[in-house]
């Protein structure tokens, strides 16, 4: 088998979303980057890429706008102009509305193929990127200076030699694993069921969190009247109404949301998969950095996942770029006092947003006590007690703690 070497400053493992994004990033600076990605990214195939829709918070629009990303999906995303929480079958529902936060909207629900079709386009062109897809990594080396991945692709052996690599692999990552760092889980013992579906009544910008018995069920707005759908259930309920008929399943769907939105006129195909917290012990190593779900996977219930990795994209671009500018310094963006830098500044936002999700499915999730009365209180005093609503929408909106230069509305880099 033939042998190639290649030698580049950072190395990415994993070309979902968060891996593409901060490929994309990177591009746009004299670093040099080599992807690997399992699957064949012309294809838009892999998990990231599916029929799925991402919420993305303010501070995410912002980062995408400033990667010139934005106006290329702007138009397929659809703008959340009120979220409505409350618990079936009880008293108390809290409501936040954009025009009272000040924004323009909450977020913007956007499905995952249309941003994966522009980043992948726009790395199609993009200078000192290499890509290897489908590929699979067969070993990674820590050195002191470097890191080397040895990658089979194309039925060829080649070694990546980086001054750093940034594992974006995944809840299962297998940089992580080769890196042997552990991790901790939280096993919620639920799935969730995600479709997409239409209603009798427009959704008018209009998302819906919605407390049931089994789990949590949100209704998300999306482009040309549609609505995306996150049904939490337990494995069991999961398995069942999966395999229903797609007139009974909506019954069901019906009777677990209700009529905010009239009658549920179709429903589209249904996937699941199972859901649990899984945090990394650590998200920085020798020459490595763990960044999205590889280093924190989260319960969707507040739509964090992909915000929070987009919040680690922009941070660790940063980090990697501060040096750049300065002549009297080689640049090394796997020195560990980089690494420790990135460190400090995501730790708190990991921490706090793992925290708020796991609260969320403890005190509404499926098996969480039977404390509904005083949920139902809990939801009434979130609703009326000044500042409450606008420190949560501030924090789901990304827009609290350390901002990054993307997140600001700034480019990556200072002009000259």
């Amino acid at each position: 088998m033939n042998r190639d070497r290649v030698e580049t400053d950072v190395l990415i493992v994993g070309g979902g979303l968060a891996g593409s994004t901060l490929a994309h990033a990177l591009a746009q600076t004299s670093l040099s980057t080599v992807l690997v990605e399992t699957r064949d990214p012309s294809q838009l195939e892999q998990p990231s890429f599916d029929g799925r829709a991402t919420v993305l918070a303010n501070g995410s629009q912002r980062i995408l706008e400033s990667l010139g990303l934005w106006d290329r999906v702007a138009a397929d995303a659809e703008p959340i102009q009120s979220i409505h929480i409350s618990e079936r079958g009880r008293f108390g529902a809290a409501r936040i509305h954009a025009e009272e936060e000040g924004v323009a909207a909450l977020g913007y629900t956007l499905e995952n193929r249309i941003l994966g079709g522009v980043l992948w386009q726009a790395l199609d062109s993009a200078e000192g990127f290499t890509c290897f897809a489908p590929a699979e990594l067969s070993s990674l080396t820590v050195g002191k200076n470097s890191v080397e991945a040895e990658v089979t692709a194309a039925e060829k052996r080649v070694s990546i030699v980086a001054k750093v690599v940034v594992a974006a692999d995944g809840t299962n990552s297998d940089v992580r694993r080769k890196l042997a760092i552990a991790t901790h889980e939280d096993r919620y013992e639920q799935q969730a069921v995600i479709l997409n579906c239409a209603t009798e009544l427009l959704h008018a910008g209009r998302a819906f969190e919605r407390f049931t018995p089994d789990g949590p069920l949100a209704f998300l707005p999306l482009s040309a009247g549609r609505v995306a759908v996150v049904w939490t259930l337990s494995h069991e309920q999961a398995a069942r109404v999966s395999a229903l008929e797609e007139r009974e399943f909506r019954s069901e769907l019906q009777a677990a949301f209700g009529y905010r939105l009239g009658r549920i006129t179709r429903t589209g195909t249904r996937t699941a998969y199972p859901l649990a917290r899984v945090r990394s012990a650590a998200v920085i190593g020798p020459r490595a950095v763990l960044i999205g779900s590889a280093a924190v996977n989260l319960h969707p219930v507040a739509g964090q996942g992909f915000n929070l990795a987009l919040r680690d994209v922009a941070s660790v671009a940063e980090i990697f770029t501060e040096q750049l500018g300065d002549r009297s310094v080689v640049s090394d963006p796997g020195a560990g006092d980089t690494l420790d830098r990135y460190q400090q500044w995501r730790e708190q936002d990991q921490k706090k947003v793992a925290a708020l999700t796991h609260g969320l499915i403890r005190l509404f999730g499926y098996g969480a006590p039977p404390l509904a009365a005083s949920r139902g209180l809990a939801l009434m005093a979130f609703d009326l007690v000044p500042g409450a609503k606008a420190e949560l929408a501030k924090q789901t909106m990304g827009l609290s703690g350390r901002l990054s230069r993307l997140a600001r509305g700034l480019p990556l880099m200072p002009s000259g």
